[in-house]
């Protein structure tokens, strides 16, 4: 599907085969001599047939396409080296992330997958739940290729057609996240800092001691601009976009709130504390959760949990092989 926003701006819903997400909203701005697309959807047959349907119906030459990478995830940048395949089109990407995506790609087997998720083993996740996970995971299996990408960061600036997009740094749902700024609509194209049916998942990422906090102060830092109209990654575009960052605040606070209860019953790992977390998910129990859906549930968790170690609420304790959180005052020394 593919719907006109303003003049020049498109959004293209790509299906997502195999995510519970289900569709990208990918956003072209056509221009006379160069034309931009933000995100791409899966390195997947059925994402690239649909995506190059919908540039040829809007007159998109290939050959004169540029992409944006808003972050690292597979179903943002999983095709960004086949649409600019043959052609002088340039990948923008933040140094951070694009460093990231080829570092799986360089290394893209499941030897290198296991040995990336195994840190979350002393966490709870069994050695079989991350061979599963390597297995059929989506964002692993249709990650992108390497990229040779051009690297901006916040303040920079990207012109196509009559848009002046300003990338907004937004670190968070990933390390080096971007969203860009169209000032004279007042459009905010998020990626997925903010999204309106769901709320972004925030996870620990290594060498970022406080995901949370990144995020958080991340969209204070967007909700100081002058927004009329949201773009998000995935689902509905977001029309009030003050509301719904007050909304996310929200929600992380409630979060943060449960898991400070829930920990004032002793000693938890974070495999415990996500199976004691209030998810909205269409399953009568944790042990019905599929594996990625645990996996990203733990990383939530380890978000919130670091948010609190960092603000000396909380102390993470090592026991051995494993790794529990206990409140401060009870924490062993």
């Amino acid at each position: 599907m593919t719907e006109a926003i303003s003049d020049n701006i498109y959004r293209i819903v790509v299906p997502l085969p195999g995510s519970p997400l289900k569709s990208l909203n990918a956003y072209c701005i056509t221009g006379q001599d160069r034309h931009l697309l933000i995100d791409t959807g899966f390195n997947q047959p059925t994402c690239l047939e649909a995506l190059t349907a919908a540039l040829r119906d809007l007159g998109v030459d290939r050959r004169r396409l540029d992409i944006c990478i808003t972050h690292v995830h597979a179903d943002h940048a999983g095709l960004a080296a086949a649409l600019t395949e043959g052609s002088d089109g340039t990948i923008w990407c933040s140094a951070g992330d694009g460093k990231i995506i080829n570092e799986h790609a360089q290394a893209n087997d499941e030897v290198h997958y296991a040995r990336y998720a195994q840190r979350i083993l002393p966490h709870g996740f069994s050695s079989q739940q991350v061979r599963d996970l390597v297995r059929n995971h989506p964002g692993i299996i249709y990650c992108s290729p390497v990229l040779s990408f051009t690297p901006i960061q916040d303040g920079d600036e990207l012109r196509y057609g009559d848009c002046v997009l300003r990338v907004i740094g937004t670190p968070g749902h990933t390390p080096s996240h971007i969203a860009l700024y169209e000032a004279g609509r007042k459009f905010l194209f998020a990626g997925d800092h903010i999204l309106g049916d769901i709320t972004p998942n925030i996870t620990r990422w290594p060498e970022v001691s406080d995901s949370l906090g990144e995020y958080l102060g991340s969209l204070d830092a967007v909700s100081r601009l002058d927004i009329a109209l949201t773009l998000p990654g995935h689902r509905s575009l977001i029309q009030d976009t003050q509301a719904r960052i007050g909304q996310i605040q929200a929600h992380h606070a409630r979060r943060l709130a449960e898991v400070r209860r829930i920990l004032a019953d002793g000693p938890a790992s974070a495999y415990t504390i996500a199976s004691r977390m209030t998810w909205e998910m269409r399953y009568a129990s944790w042990e019905d959760f599929p594996v990625a859906q645990k996996w990203f549930a733990i990383g939530e968790a380890l978000a919130h949990l670091d948010w609190l170690v960092a603000r000396k609420e909380v102390e993470e304790q090592t026991r051995k092989e494993s790794v529990l959180f206990a409140p401060h005052a009870l924490a062993s020394h």
